[in-house]
């Protein structure tokens, strides 16, 4: 398929290069028939403009509507899938995190107060330090 296209355009760009020089060599009054093929091209140029134009904002209006429908559903479903996470780092926060924060600090609290405990007691010299 691809050599057919191929094929073509090598078929249309031969007629576009000779088509000038057999006005000019082949036909008498060569002027006018210039004037003619000038108008020819840039007929055939406009059209083959036109149409590309067409094609070019249809596949724009085609690639918004994908955009729309597609793009808009997933965005929408990130946004239910950080609100869960959020959720979830609330839940593990409260529920995991903050008791084991509580055992720390009590844990920590009742070591201080054994330390402070065991200088008072352990201490026999007027100084304070140990024996």
């Amino acid at each position: 398929m691809r050599n057919v296209f191929i094929g073509i355009a090598a078929v249309l760009l031969v007629i576009a290069v000779l088509l000038p020089l057999i006005i000019v060599f082949f036909i008498p009054d060569w002027i006018p028939g210039m004037q003619a093929a000038a108008v020819a091209y840039v007929s055939a140029f406009a059209c083959v403009g036109a149409l590309l134009f067409i094609v070019v904002v249809g596949l724009l209006a085609l690639i918004a509507f994908q955009l729309r429908n597609n793009v808009v559903p997933l965005l929408e479903k990130a946004t239910d899938t950080m609100q869960t996470v959020k959720g979830t780092t609330e839940f593990v926060s409260e529920s995991v995190v903050q008791p084991i924060i509580k055992t720390a600090g009590a844990v920590a609290g009742a070591r201080a107060v054994v330390q402070t405990l065991m200088r008072r007691s352990g201490g026999t010299g007027t100084n304070g330090s140990g024996p």
